[in-house]
């Protein structure tokens, strides 16, 4: 009668925890997967029976070490193990053989589950990641890093600036000879950047950029074409001595909406890695598809090794980040002359009064041939605009 009781008892709990997990736990996977937006049509009939499987199993173990222990209870459980009956010892070689039984039954549901709901593919699982991948791609990505110049904001604003200065927004400081540019429908463009050379010399250890005088980036920012034609995108080199220069009035059909405030710019050196999006280009066949996992987490931890404390405006040189499409094809062939970011994602020390947009929170990208940028020939831009 005691062994009939224990029985019923244990079979009355098993069915009533069977159902209540089943039911919970079915349903909260799968509104967790569905919410995470990695399978959306589930079958939830099988979820039901595989955690049904999973939860019969554990309680016919539970089940069958207390009808074991009740079966062989005619062992002495105070004595020593080496004196003790045959009976316990089979009892004990008995709950090992299930346990075994139990992992492996576990196992394969597990993995039929994974087929019907798999993991991310963005998730870093140390038990399925390959670290001797993500240590390879790391040495890949490292072997194709280049210098950049990142490019930051100092001060407010309110400090006034010396003639040929590097600096953001304002009026540009010209010889007398300049003019404004204009696109094809004869509206101004806006003046986004200032750069002094002089400022880049020593961070520059290719030489690719010229050591004196100014370059100039100017953008028409009512319109923003994405592809900068008809003339809305200027990039112009001066090669005149400061002492040459002086403040442009502004035209007077530009807006004051498109005046941007000047604000002093710096430099610093940064390393910089090519975007996800460059390195099948660039490393060819050595990078495989199937190993995603494995080259976004190489390039996250690159990142974080050489992270500077800042991100800045924008950077020159080195690589850009991208947010759509790769803008040219061939990286060895062009240079990333400029990458100016949207005013939303500059420090909090690099805020001005002008919020300067460029569409929804996105980056605009400045590309040069390297013969032209030898040659300081820059007619020939390569411009794009892209957002998120």
């Amino acid at each position: 009668m005691e062994l009939l009781g224990t029985f019923a008892v244990i079979a009355l709990l098993s069915f009533y925890g069977l159902y209540k997990a089943v039911r919970i736990v079915a349903e909260e996977t799968a509104d967790e997967v569905e919410s995470d937006g990695h399978h959306m049509d589930l079958d939830i009939r099988k979820i039901k029976k595989l955690i049904a499987v999973k939860v019969l199993l554990t309680c016919m173990f539970v089940g069958d070490i207390v009808l074991l222990h009740f079966w062989y209870k005619q062992g002495d459980p105070d004595a020593p193990m080496v004196d003790a009956p045959l009976t316990i010892w089979i009892e004990f070689i008995a709950i090992l053989v299930l346990i075994f039984v139990l992992a492996s039954a576990m196992d394969k549901i597990d993995k039929e589950f994974e087929k019907l709901v798999p993991l991310p593919k963005d998730t870093d699982d140390e038990f399925r990641l390959d670290k001797k991948k993500v240590r390879h791609y790391m040495e890949l990505l490292k072997s194709f890093s280049r210098n950049a110049i990142q490019i930051s904001l100092v001060g407010n604003g309110n400090v006034p600036l010396t003639a040929g200065c590097s600096k953001l927004g304002g009026r540009p400081d010209v010889a007398d000879d300049f003019q404004w540019p204009l696109d094809n429908s004869g509206y101004p463009l806006s003046l986004l950047l200032q750069i002094d050379c002089a400022d880049l010399a020593f961070l520059d250890r290719e030489g690719l950029l010229p050591t004196s005088g100014q370059l100039y980036f100017f953008y028409e920012l009512s319109e923003m074409r994405r592809d900068g034609k008809k003339n809305s995108v200027r990039v112009i080199y001066n090669d005149k001595p400061s002492s040459q220069l002086h403040p442009l009035d502004y035209p007077v059909n530009l807006g004051k909406h498109y005046q941007l405030q000047e604000c002093r710019l710096q430099f610093s050196q940064r390393t910089s890695f090519p975007c996800l999006k460059e390195v099948g280009h660039l490393a060819h066949k050595r990078v495989k598809t199937k190993d995603n996992i494995e080259l976004e987490v190489a390039s996250d931890r690159l990142e974080e090794k050489y992270w500077t404390g800042s991100e800045g405006i924008g950077n020159m040189l080195g690589y850009a980040f991208l947010i759509e499409k790769p803008i040219v094809k061939d990286l060895s062939d062009h240079v990333l002359l400029l990458q100016l970011d949207s005013s939303e994602y500059w420090e909090e020390d690099d805020k001005t009064p002008h919020e300067l947009q460029f569409g929804n929170g996105g980056c605009i990208y400045f590309y040069i041939k390297r013969e032209d940028l030898l040659a300081r020939r820059f007619d020939s831009i390569k411009f794009a605009l892209q957002c998120f």
